[in-house]
């Protein structure tokens, strides 16, 4: 198992990279609400269109974060194929495939679609943001931003966690195959989960509990907290970002709560 590396694209000095984290937020935040919005798969497709200049632009390497990219992915195609099976009992519904006592509708297909999208989009961009931005930058601009402390840092400690989580499943992962562990087929790797569970969830919390440690030795139960020796201000760039998501926030609501369309999928409510 390949392991996750954020750090190999942090120097990468595209656009992307040196935008301003709170402009980034702001971009983060309107991936994740919009397709929230829409209930046409076509419309979310636009939505996805629109997100891939930004993820070109980043020259994001690929091979260091497929394992996510990869889990994404199954995801999403398991929310479409799980919907696209679910019996929504509607009279006008077109049977597309049938499997045994299973049918695949296209009632069903189109809330799939909507769903997947919804999975895929925001962890999409999100990934754009955590691979060309430091997490503590991150923190940072959330608490420029008025976010309460605690929060920004529970942010940062995710964010700063989840990469070591994956380091130490490939560690075990390792271990497992020189060992000569059975990873063939669906039962090996099922198999070989289920004897790294274990030693994973020890390891996490080891981990965590140094992580917490670590902070109270640097008076975070104070709050103390409050300046940084690294200033941040928004540049032109930022804040043409920053208008722009806001135009494309608002083009949004008005194409579907004005225009009403969007919403013709009325399975999902």
């Amino acid at each position: 198992m390949a392991a996750i590396d954020f750090v190999s694209n942090l120097d990468t000095g595209t656009w992307v990279h040196k935008l301003d984290p709170r402009a980034k937020l702001f971009l983060i935040l309107a991936f994740v609400i919009i397709p929230l919005l829409f209930m046409d798969p076509l419309y979310l497709t636009l939505v996805l269109l629109l997100g891939l200049p930004v993820w070109f632009s980043a020259k994001i390497k690929i091979k260091s974060i497929a394992p996510l990219l990869g889990t994404i992915v199954i995801l999403a195609l398991s929310a479409v194929i799980f919907s696209t099976f679910y019996n929504y009992e509607q009279a006008d519904a077109v049977v597309l495939l049938s499997i045994g006592s299973l049918q695949a509708t296209d009632i069903g297909l189109l809330s799939g679609l909507v769903l997947g999208y919804r999975i895929a989009i925001p962890c999409f961009m999100t990934i754009i943001i955590i691979s060309t931005t430091d997490p503590a930058l991150l923190a940072k601009g959330l608490m420029k931003m008025k976010v309460p402390m605690s929060i920004a840092f529970m942010f940062l400690g995710t964010l700063r966690f989840f990469p070591l989580v994956f380091e130490e499943l490939t560690n075990i992962s390792n271990a497992q195959t020189i060992r000569g562990v059975n990873k063939k087929g669906i039962k090996g790797s099922w198999s070989s989960f289920k004897l790294a569970a274990f030693p994973l969830l020890v390891n996490s919390l080891r981990r965590s509990r140094t992580m917490g440690l670590a902070v109270e030795s640097k008076g975070f139960s104070k709050m103390a907290w409050r300046e940084y020796y690294q200033d941040m201000k928004l540049g032109k760039i930022d804040i043409i970002v920053i208008i722009l998501t806001i135009l494309f926030f608002a083009v949004a609501l008005y194409v579907r709560y004005v225009l009403g369309l969007g919403g013709d999928n009325t399975i999902i409510a």
